[in-house]
């Protein structure tokens, strides 16, 4: 059998997040090498976790391979999205809170060595139809993850990728050099701006803020990373 593979690999991935009241969530887990992986039902498309069983599979009754299992597993699944693209406007409304936010870059390198066997990373799909359930020797976390891996094709401009958990926590990826840069919004507040620009000089990462001219975002030139000082 011929084996499947990924050649094409981004160099980075990003991660849209917001800050404000969350911002103490969301520095925690750059500070402590960790992605937060919420459970599915946290989603924010109700057409995710759709669908179909093949005609051989619908007409089976094994605990594994029934629909009630597969639901169990896909509400217990953790999910944490990232993004090939940085600089999409669309995700920084949405997802970094109507540009007050701010975005994560990561190696993908770095990130996939880091993270431990129990988490997998998978590229989203993007179809017309919802993936279908085939009669095989998948487990219902397999079927479940097949689910989430899929998303109509008016989604394809997000160039999402997952990390995917059997249960809600924290992904740790140990070495904090993966991550290499951290985006501002062009609307954040200060506050949370120099909270950000702390936790990068204690990672050692640039932190770029958001211009926006017209119809165009560009990011400033990163100042000078800053090292935190050991102690005494």
């Amino acid at each position: 059998m011929a084996q499947l593979k990924t050649y094409a690999k981004p160099s980075h991935l990003h991660r849209y997040r917001p800050l404000g009241e969350k911002a103490l969530r969301e520095l925690h887990a750059l500070r402590n090498n960790y992605i937060f992986c919420p459970v599915f039902s946290a989603m924010n498309d109700p057409m995710e976790g759709t669908y179909r069983l093949s005609k051989r599979l619908s007409s089976k009754a094994g605990a594994t391979k029934s629909p009630a299992a597969v639901k169990a597993a896909l509400e217990t699944s953790g999910i944490a999205s990232l993004s090939e693209v940085y600089d999409h406007e669309t995700m920084w409304a949405h997802y970094a809170n109507k540009f007050e936010g701010i975005c994560v870059q990561y190696s993908f390198a770095r990130l996939l060595t880091g993270l431990d066997d129990s988490v997998a990373l998978t590229r989203m799909m993007y179809s017309e139809r919802e993936p279908v359930l085939l009669d095989d020797r998948s487990t219902a976390t397999d079927r479940a993850r097949l689910c989430l891996s899929s998303k109509t094709v008016r989604w394809a401009s997000e160039r999402e990728w997952r990390l995917f958990r059997t249960e809600q926590g924290e992904a740790h990826y140990g070495d904090a050099k993966a991550v290499t840069k951290i985006f501002l919004g062009a609307r954040v507040s200060a506050i949370d701006e120099e909270a950000v620009r702390d936790v990068a000089g204690v990672l050692g990462v640039p932190v770029a803020k958001m211009a926006i001219e017209a119809y165009a975002i560009s990011f400033k030139a990163p100042p000078k990373s800053r090292r935190a000082v050991p102690a005494a």
